[in-house]
């Protein structure tokens, strides 16, 4: 679902760069913070299943396969943490 909007997705996160209203570390933190985190979370997850940490050890050759089905829910994730993120900064104005 997410994969079809490429272009919607980049402009989404190139907006807040054009705004007036967010100083420019706000500005930076909106479109590398928030994703920057949930790509974190996912990294720390593959590691934990390649590690037998959360569930059973994820093999080597279901890595791949692992990585493909996360994608979209890492770019959900990191479309709705950067939402989340200027909804916050707009009510505290």
């Amino acid at each position: 679902m997410v994969t079809g909007y490429w272009l919607l997705l980049v402009v989404g996160w190139l907006l807040p760069f054009a705004s007036r209203v967010l100083r420019p570390a706000e500005r930076k933190w909106a479109v590398f913070g928030p994703p920057g985190a949930v790509l974190a979370g996912a990294v720390l997850w593959v590691w934990g299943r390649m590690n037998g940490r959360w569930g059973e050890t994820l093999p080597d050759d279901q890595l791949s396969g692992a990585l493909h089905g996360m994608w979209p829910w890492v770019l959900r994730g990191a479309a709705l943490a950067s939402a989340l993120y200027l909804v916050w900064r707009a009510r505290r104005r």
